[in-house]
């Protein structure tokens, strides 16, 4: 079994079609793997599918089929929600601080707040998780921390 933790900038080519989202949705579709979202995850998809609706990149039926496939993820397991807890926003905290000030690197709250789930959730289940990311930024971010790689493997789907 592998466990899979999507962050939002990769869990959206689940929902839409694209060049991204054939490995998406191979991963996210196999049964053998356990596959967790952050809690915060809930809010961003909708954010990232009414981004993509304005950019003209979806229509408003796919927005709505999407959203629906996504709470339908959650109903049936598919998808297992990471609650919030208060040691993930201290080493999301611990994060920001870290790397955007002593490695001088851009890292906003929310991807700060996933990449610390994604930790917790290795740290607790005692394995390696596999954080699935499209973000450049993140990935970079974390691929130049030595903690956060010791504990999990990353998953980079953008181009």
């Amino acid at each position: 079994m592998s466990v899979y933790f999507f962050d939002t900038s990769a869990l959206k080519f689940r929902y839409v079609s694209g060049p991204r989202a054939r490995g998406v949705r191979r991963v996210s579709s196999d049964a053998r793997n356990t596959c967790y979202v952050a809690e915060l995850t809930i809010l961003e998809i909708a954010n990232a599918l009414g981004s993509m609706y304005r950019d003209n990149r979806i229509a408003l039926p796919d927005v709505r089929r999407a959203d629906l496939a996504f709470w339908g993820d959650i109903q049936s397991g598919r998808l297992k929600v990471w609650p919030t807890r208060r040691k993930d926003m201290m080493r999301a905290r611990h994060l920001l601080l870290y790397a955007g000030v002593q490695l001088g690197r851009s890292i906003d709250a929310s991807d700060a707040l996933i990449a610390a789930a994604s930790v917790e959730c290795a740290l607790e289940m005692k394995t390696k998780v596999t954080l699935c990311l499209e973000d450049r930024r993140l990935h970079s971010t974390i691929k130049a921390l030595p903690a956060y790689r010791a504990v999990l493997r990353l998953y980079y789907i953008g181009r």
